[in-house]
C-alpha cells in the first residue's frame, strides 16, 4: 500500500517480526489481566528482554537502536494487541525516555534508563496537576534548593503508572523564572521507598482496572541536586520536546487500535449472517468498513511520515500533532463503528470492540487533547520552521 512512501523493505519484515512477536508473547494473556484488573509487569519485562521498549534508542542504555519509523511500527503493533501496554512503552520510550537520553547526564543515562528499556523498572511522568492539565507552563509543584539537595512539595495527577513507579520524573519550579522557563526535571527513583511521597489514589478510567493512573503528592520529599535533567529552568522545552515523540507514539497506538476494529469488524460482517447473506453484503456495513480502512491508511502514512521527518532530524512538532490528532480521532470513530458493526454483541464484554472504544477515547485526550493539538497545528501555519 501507499505505507511503502515511507518505510523499507527492512522496515516491513520489522513489522511482521513484532507483529508475530505480540501475537505470540503477548495476546494469549490480555483478557485474563483485563479481567483480573492486573497491571501485568512481567509482559513489559518480556518487551524488555525482546529490545521493545527503547526502540529508537542506543544499544549502550539497552535501546533497541533502530529509528523512529521502526518505533512507530512497535507501537502500533502492540496497540493492535493490548493498547494499555503500548501507552506503558510511550511513556517510557517518550515522555521519559526522551528528555533523559537526550539531555541527561552519562550516569542518569545509564542508572535510569538502562533498567527502563530492560523491562525491570516502571518509567512514570509526574506533570499535570488539579490546575495545570493542559496549560503546563501553571505547574506550582516545588523542588527547592537545599544545599546538594532538592526538596520537592507539589500535588500531581493523571500519573501513567505513578503508583507503580520504579522511576518519577517529575516537572517542579526550581525557582529561575516565574514562567515556563522556571521549571525543571527532577528525576526521584524508588519514589515509593521515600518520605514525603504519598499515592492519594488510583484515579478509575475507562481504560479499565489494569489500566494505573495516580494522583500523588510530595511533601518534603528530598533528592540529591544532580537528578535534574539536563538544565535548570529547562524542563518546560524538555517536556514539549518529548511531546513530539510521545505524539508519534500516541499516533502509532491509535492507527493500531483502529486497525484492530477494522480487523475484528472484517471478520464479524464475513461470519454473520442475516436474511441469508453475510451482513458485509449489506451496502449499511460495508460502507462503513470503507471507511474504517481508508482512516486506518490516512493514520498510518501521517504517523510515519512524523517518524521519517524525526529521523531526518527535522521539528515535527506540527506533524506530530497531525498524525496523534487525525490517528486517534480515526480509533475513536473506527471503535464505534465497530461497535455498531457487532450489534448487542459490540456492546457485550464479551468481544473486544467494546474495550477498543473505551481506550480510543482516552487517547483523544492525553499527550495533549485533540483541540489543543489543533491549536498547535494552526499556529505552526503561520511559523516558518521548515517543518513541511
Amino acid at each position: 500500500m501507499l505505507t511503502r512512501l515511507t518505510i523499507s523493505d527492512d522496515h516491513a519484515a520489522y513489522r511482521e517480526e513484532v507483529r508475530a512477536f505480540y501475537d505470540a508473547e503477548i495476546a494469549p494473556h490480555v483478557e485474563a489481566y483485563e479481567d483480573a484488573g492486573e497491571f501485568p509487569r512481567d509482559l513489559v519485562r518480556t518487551l524488555g528482554d525482546a529490545g521493545l521498549v527503547g526502540v529508537p534508542y542506543a544499544e549502550d542504555v539497552d535501546g533497541g537502536g533502530l529509528d523512529y519509523r521502526s518505533f512507530a511500527i512497535a507501537m502500533e503493533e502492540l496497540a493492535r494487541t493490548w493498547k494499555l501496554l503500548a501507552g506503558t512503552v510511550n511513556v517510557a520510550a517518550g515522555l521519559v525516555g526522551y528528555p533523559i537520553a537526550t539531555f541527561g547526564t552519562p550516569w542518569q543515562r545509564e542508572r535510569w534508563l538502562a533498567d527502563v528499556f530492560a523491562g525491570e523498572s516502571i518509567a512514570a511522568l509526574a506533570m499535570t496537576e488539579p490546575d495545570a492539565g493542559s496549560d503546563a507552563a501553571s505547574a506550582s509543584t516545588t523542588a527547592e534548593r537545599d544545599g546538594d539537595e532538592l526538596v520537592v512539595d507539589g500535588h500531581k495527577v493523571w500519573s501513567t503508572n505513578g503508583a507503580i513507579a520504579d522511576l518519577l520524573l517529575v516537572l517542579a519550579r526550581t525557582g529561575e523564572d516565574d514562567g515556563h522557563r522556571g521549571l525543571s526535571l527532577v528525576g526521584i527513583p524508588d519514589p515509593h521507598d521515600r518520605d514525603g511521597v504519598t499515592v492519594v489514589r488510583d484515579i478509575p478510567s475507562m481504560e479499565g482496572e489494569a489500566a494505573v493512573e495516580t494522583e500523588i503528592r510530595f511533601d518534603g520529599v528530598r533528592v540529591p541536586a544532580e537528578n535534574v535533567v539536563g538544565d535548570p529552568g529547562s524542563g518546560f522545552r524538555y517536556v514539549m520536546e518529548a511531546l513530539d515523540v510521545g505524539r508519534i507514539g500516541t499516533a502509532a497506538q491509535g492507527v493500531g487500535v483502529a486497525q484492530a476494529a477494522l480487523d475484528a469488524s472484517r471478520e464479524f460482517a464475513d461470519e454473520r449472517e442475516q436474511f441469508g447473506q453475510p451482513i458485509r453484503e449489506n451496502q449499511g456495513i460495508s460502507f462503513k468498513l470503507a471507511d474504517m480502512a481508508m482512516d486506518v491508511e490516512a493514520g498510518r502514512l501521517l504517523t510515519l511520515a512524523a517518524a521519517d521527518g524525526r529521523d531526518r532530524g527535522d521539528r515535527v512538532t506540527q506533524a506530530a500533532a497531525m498524525a496523534k490528532t487525525f490517528a486517534t480521532d480515526a480509533a475513536m470513530d473506527a471503535a464505534t463503528e465497530a461497535v455498531q458493526i457487532h450489534g448487542s454483541r459490540g456492546y457485550s464484554k464479551e468481544y473486544p470492540v467494546e474495550r477498543y472504544m473505551r481506550v480510543a477515547k482516552g487517547m483523544q485526550i492525553y499527550d495533549g487533547t485533540n483541540e489543543i493539538n489543533r491549536v498547535v497545528i494552526s499556529k505552526r501555519m503561520y511559523e516558518n520552521e521548515g517543518e513541511r
